[in-house]
């Protein structure tokens, strides 16, 4: 069994997102990309805020695709914070009425959360706590300041995604992004200078502090900064796979079937394969935590 946990999958795609030359992949495409490298299950991240280039997705579509290719495909929900109220007579109730109409449609998790707000936003925090609840899991991408793009606002070493993890201990939260794997290594980290850093990994990463510290931090390994985070140093990587392997996550996150470059299934196979991960390992981080923590039931 393998499950991809990161991808974007349209029902009819037809924009093309600033910095490609194709739209989103369909349902179709996804699925033969799934057959060839093995893929059962694929969970698809709706986008929805302002700051994403993508195609704005409803979980209507999600769910269409969702009963079009029932076996293949697991539905999450997303929401942007920034709710269409004044903030200061906006309550979690508000959160809570929209969140728990998606999760009674089947809604898994909600993501891939964008905002480009902080952590501590208070819109933000009202609905962290509405998914901390209603046993939402939140995949996130995550930036600072001075890079312009999507993704949730943090300071250098991720003080405030720290402080949200200690103020929904409950509320599962899922890492992505440059802006999280960058802190593999225990060094300063600058997406805009370095977005994949090649140098050995040093100790004292704050992803793996955060990790071991907090029970509710998963990770996925998807994209090229997940995968390059442990193929940077691969002695590192190898430690880190059974450390945190009951917390890491396969995703992928391939939006075009031309991103050749995006061979986690391969990567991780091969690791089994030549012994430097268990077969243990490799079953957990390529379905079985995707299972556990979405309550699969597989």
């Amino acid at each position: 069994m393998i499950i991809d946990a990161h991808a974007h999958v349209y029902a009819f795609p037809k924009l093309i997102c600033k910095g490609s030359t194709t739209p989103f992949m369909s349902a179709e495409e996804q699925i033969a990309i799934m057959d060839v490298q093995g893929i059962d299950k694929t969970v698809i991240l709706p986008l929805i805020s302002n700051e994403t280039f993508a195609e704005p997705q409803s979980f209507g579509e999600v769910l269409y695709i969702c009963k079009q290719y029932p076996d293949r495909f697991i539905p999450f929900c997303n929401l942007d914070p920034r709710l269409a109220l004044r903030q200061d007579m906006t309550s979690v109730d508000d959160y809570l009425y929209i969140l728990e109409q998606y999760k009674n449609h089947g809604a898994k998790g909600l993501g891939e959360l964008v905002t480009r707000i902080y952590w501590n936003d208070p819109s933000m925090v009202m609905m962290l706590q509405a998914c901390e609840i209603l046993d939402l899991p939140v995949l996130f991408h995550t930036i600072t300041p001075d890079v312009n793009t999507y993704g949730v606002i943090d300071h250098p070493e991720l003080p405030l995604l720290e402080e949200s993890l200690q103020r929904f201990p409950k509320l599962n939260f899922i890492g992505h992004s440059q802006g999280f794997w960058g802190w593999i290594s225990g060094e300063h980290y600058s997406q805009n200078k370095d977005p994949y850093p090649e140098t050995p990994v040093k100790p004292n990463g704050r992803v793996g502090q955060l990790l071991h510290k907090y029970p509710n931090l998963y990770a996925d390994i998807s994209a090229g900064s997940g995968l390059y985070a442990l193929q940077r140093d691969l002695n590192h990587a190898w430690k880190f796979l059974e450390e945190f392997q009951d917390k890491l996550l396969l995703g992928i996150d391939r939006c075009s079937a031309k991103d050749k470059h995006l061979t986690h299934v391969q990567w991780l196979t091969q690791a089994r394969n030549d012994g430097n991960i268990t077969p243990e390992i490799f079953e957990k981080i390529a379905w079985n935590n995707t299972n556990k923590l979405l309550k699969l039931g597989l």
